[in-house]
């Protein structure tokens, strides 16, 4: 691959799984939540649970032993309570330009960083202002005790940052060979990411290729995408801006 990669990639099917149930986007991040704690799973999963009605939890929940692995109802609850802390402004959005950050992932901190007691750490994307935040989270207290700010670390996507960038892609006027690749294929033209396989990287410039300087700063994904017989479809020439959903050809 000609930049830099962010793993694990994450699949659309947990959320879109979670979809199906009617569920709120606050339930969809909680369910998929589940699949993204304590380096439990690497992205491809497609299994999936659906917590409580959907809403994240604002009360403590019981906790567990300081390094287990964090439990759904605490990954809410620290979901809750980073996304609504102080440092994240008021005005920031999610990917589809909704009200709050986007959800990118929940894990315990690393041993190396020090926090003793139940903590969590959130990471979060803020698409107003293409900022990520890290969130360290005391499930006791309730409160964020560590934030880190940047402007141009790209953490891991979301499944719905996946799920945008594959809707991007298809719907665009860019001619992407893929498309084509496709049809040749099956038979069928792609106009729908239910057609295909997929999953998304986060994608950072690093001079390898000739365009794509903005990825870094905006927020950029990659996507890898199959047919339902398996094959690969090439789309190594081009990736997907989130921050302006339009499409950055590479080569």
């Amino acid at each position: 691959m000609n930049a830099s990669q962010r793993v694990p990639w994450r699949t659309r099917k947990v959320a879109v799984a979670a979809l199906a149930l009617g569920l709120t986007a606050a339930a969809t991040t909680y369910v998929m939540a589940q699949q993204d704690v304590s380096g439990t799973d690497s992205g491809n999963s497609t299994k999936f649970n659906v917590v409580g009605d959907g809403d994240l939890p604002t009360k403590k929940p019981k906790l567990g032993e300081d390094r287990a692995g964090l439990s759904a109802e605490e990954t809410g609850y620290a979901i809750h309570v980073a996304s609504t802390d102080s440092s994240v402004p008021s005005d920031a959005t999610d990917v589809r330009g909704k009200d709050g950050p986007e959800f990118l992932y929940a894990d315990l901190p690393d041993l190396s960083e020090g926090h003793t007691g139940r903590t969590a750490v959130v990471a979060l994307y803020d698409y107003t202002h293409d900022v990520t935040y890290d969130q360290v989270v005391d499930l006791e207290a309730g409160k964020v005790i560590e934030t880190k700010k940047s402007g141009t670390a790209q953490p891991p996507t979301s499944a719905t940052e996946a799920d945008l960038a594959m809707k991007l892609a298809i719907e665009s006027d860019a001619d992407l060979g893929f498309t084509t690749e496709f049809e040749e294929n099956m038979g069928v033209p792609l106009i729908d990411p239910d057609q295909v396989d997929y999953v998304a990287g986060a994608w950072v410039f690093n001079k390898t290729t000739s365009k794509g300087q903005e990825c870094g700063k905006d927020r950029c994904a990659q996507l890898m995408v199959s047919t339902a017989s398996g094959v690969y479809l090439n789309t190594f020439d081009f990736v997907v801006n989130l921050s302006t959903q339009k499409i950055v050809r590479t080569q």
